[in-house]
């Protein structure tokens, strides 16, 4: 108490200003109409900008769950569609595939052996020999598993061989990559008799287990004729934009073991 009384009488001048200087802002904005506005507005503008930081903190916190959340979701629509597919076109009533959403933990794109991890495997029903696509177009093909993450051959990798097929004439080919730029491939065994343009979408053949028919490969980018062997010689832009890929599907086709024993094996992608 006596501490305390010593502080007072030690700042009393100090603490007497102080109390003035609050009764007086207190008058001003009682009694100013003006004043007590323009404090009101700047302390709403104050706290409106850092309430707005404060959300943009907490909505970037948030961003990892709600990609997690859109890619289950396409992984549902996907799904959906596909029994769509089943039940409303007899052609592919036994289909049977469907995806499984998966974020990317590690990749490489500027080497010549390019390979993705994902964060699913065994546990999660991944097996080798199952195709990949992302949200834009194909990815690559599942080459081994553990129980918990999975390594995808990518479609930029030179050991890669997909069949494919011009979209809108149905003529098969093999798309593979002889490390040309990360966002193209190489597009053989067209026949040239076959009619092929710039920009002609580029779609996969369906011939094996791994991939549905029809899922979006890239565009053509330009074309030359081999005269020697008469096929075209073809660069594709492909759909996928590996630089910027973070989820994954990867297909599971329930029939894989019955179409397996229908195709000759050379003729699996």
């Amino acid at each position: 108490m006596k501490n305390l009384l010593n502080f007072i009488i030690k700042y009393a001048f100090t603490l007497v200003f102080i109390l003035i200087e609050i009764l007086c802002f207190v008058l001003i904005f009682t009694q100013n109409s003006y004043h007590r506005f323009s404090f009101v507005n700047s302390s709403n503008r104050i706290t409106a900008t850092i309430s707005q930081q404060w959300n943009s903190v907490i909505e970037y916190t948030k961003l990892k769950s709600i990609n997690d959340s859109l890619a289950l979701e396409n992984e549902r629509l996907m799904n959906n569609l596909e029994k769509y597919r089943k039940y409303e076109i007899p052609a592919i009533e036994k289909s049977g595939f469907k995806y499984i959403s998966a974020k990317i933990v590690s990749s490489s794109v500027n080497k010549y052996q390019n390979y993705i991890t994902i964060d699913k495997g065994k546990n999660h029903g991944i097996e080798p020999e199952m195709g990949v696509i992302g949200p834009n177009g194909i990815v690559g093909i599942v080459v081994s598993t553990s129980n918990k993450y999975s390594t995808i051959l990518p479609v930029i990798n030179p050991n890669s061989k997909i069949s494919v097929k011009l979209e809108k004439n149905n003529y098969f080919g093999s798309l593979s990559w002889e490390s040309q730029k990360v966002n193209q491939a190489f597009l053989s065994e067209i026949p040239g008799y076959v009619s092929v343009q710039k920009g002609d979408i580029v779609v996969t053949s369906g011939f094996s287990a791994i991939f549905p028919d029809g899922i979006p490969v890239g565009s053509i980018n330009s074309y030359v004729k081999n005269k020697s062997t008469d096929f075209y010689e073809i660069i594709v832009d492909l759909f996928t934009d590996f630089n910027n890929l973070s989820y994954v599907y990867v297909i599971v086709n329930s029939n894989r073991n019955e179409q397996l024993e229908m195709i000759p094996e050379s003729e699996n992608e």
